[in-house]
């Protein structure tokens, strides 16, 4: 199976990632991949090839040490009697995050085929941060130290249940005092120790711990509606190269949602009114394309996911034609609604000199421009740039490339 998720990750890193095409995101075959590659992105680029790693432990001796250290104490944590042990067992020590990052940063920088690969398909996508001005291995290094502490995140959060950064709606979804989850914990090291047998393959212990544990805590949310090209934005997509932007004040609206406060609620009251501010703006001709953003959010593990919601809406109540509709169904806060939205102007070809425009309540618009240092806090950079407000519910608004950077402390929507 794990050799099955190499191969796969091996075509999936090979789309281009400034130009997305349809049948690029189509490679994804399952979900794990789609959190692999969202989340560790520099590390899908790495599995794909076991030969670097064997090659980086044939040349580094301390290298190797570490990894045979780390395979033993993860198979020892079978015998754990406290979260804690199984914690110390699953994830990275921060001496081994450092040896291995500048391991791999060597290695890269003296393999001429390496540095090319890297430098692209790493630095172009901006995962990172922009990479102007950097070089490849500085580059690297900041974005697998990125990776290896993201993982430990995880496990921080979904086995040893630290607060995440929205405890009421991103929590772990176990009592870690009940004495059968230390079960739990031994189910998963197993599971994860059944693909790794080898020191070669000793770099992936974390990672798929992390992703095992995403997955029993019920938080693949990463992967949820993928691949969103093939299926729910199909239509829009093939749309836009299509459109005369011209015709258009704005190239598209983003419309904020409203998470329902009822578990069996598909749809909020203020989902509904703001859809209808979206459909207005519409039919008067503001934007060619509506973008509805708000994933699997409130109430706590609802199984509705707002943007699909609000695409129905739109559809069956308000007649907006599926192809003027794009969903972004990952976000989960103001912030990342605005973030998705510029990521899909970035990447579905939408142009560049024209902006976009933002609907909402009167009092959500308020908030959104007064929302940089909160950006700033949260995602560590602004990934917007605001223009002037329409009216009470409308502002405009244009991506900033900074958008593409992956929050790795987000594992819902990174």
């Amino acid at each position: 199976m794990y050799r099955f998720l190499k191969q796969m990750i091996l075509m999936l890193v090979l789309c281009c990632l400034q130009q997305v095409q349809a049948q690029d995101y189509s490679l994804y075959k399952t979900p794990q991949d789609w959190v692999i590659a969202k989340n560790y992105f520099a590390t899908s680029l790495l599995i794909q090839d076991t030969t670097v790693i064997r090659h980086v432990l044939d040349h580094d001796k301390s290298l190797k040490r570490i990894f045979k250290e780390r395979l033993r104490r993860y198979k020892e944590s079978e015998d754990c009697k406290d979260v804690h042990c199984f914690l110390s067992a699953f994830r990275w020590s921060e001496a081994e995050v450092e040896s291995i990052v500048l391991a791999l940063s060597r290695e890269i920088g003296q393999n001429g085929n390496l540095q090319k690969y890297f430098r692209e398909k790493l630095l172009p996508s901006h995962r990172y941060g922009i990479s102007k001005g950097k070089t490849v291995e500085e580059y690297i290094e900041k974005a697998f130290r990125q990776d290896l502490r993201a993982m430990n995140y995880v496990i921080d959060v979904y086995a040893g249940g630290r607060n995440p950064n929205y405890p009421k709606i991103d929590s772990i979804s176990f009592n870690i005092h009940d004495p059968r989850y230390l079960s739990l914990l031994k189910d998963v090291q197993q599971d994860v120790l059944s693909d790794v047998r080898s020191i070669k393959e000793v770099f992936d212990l974390t990672l798929l711990t992390a992703v095992r544990l995403l997955e029993i805590n019920e938080r693949w949310d990463a992967a949820q509606l993928e691949p969103l090209l093939e299926t729910e934005n199909r239509k829009a997509y093939e749309a836009v190269s299509r459109t005369d932007f011209n015709k258009y004040p704005y190239s598209l609206l983003l419309t904020l949602g409203a998470g329902p406060e009822k578990y069996d609620q598909p749809i909020s009251p203020g989902g509904m009114l703001r859809s209808r501010m979206a459909a207005r703006s519409y039919f008067d001709g503001l934007a060619p394309f509506i973008v509805v953003s708000g994933g699997r959010v409130h109430p706590y593990k609802t199984k509705y996911i707002e943007a699909l919601e609000m695409k129905r809406y739109l559809m069956e109540t308000l007649l907006i034609p599926e192809e003027a509709i794009l969903i972004d169904p990952h976000a989960r806060h103001t912030t990342t609604n605005i973030r998705n939205t510029a990521r899909i102007m970035l990447q579905y070809g939408f142009p560049e000199d024209k902006s976009a425009i933002i609907n909402s309540s009167e009092a959500h618009i308020n908030a959104v421009e007064q929302m940089a240092d909160r950006c700033l806090a949260e995602l560590g950079y602004v990934p917007y740039e605001l223009g002037r407000r329409i009216n009470e519910v409308i502002i405009e608004f244009k991506p900033k490339i900074e958008a593409l950077t992956i929050d790795y402390d987000e594992p819902l929507d990174p």
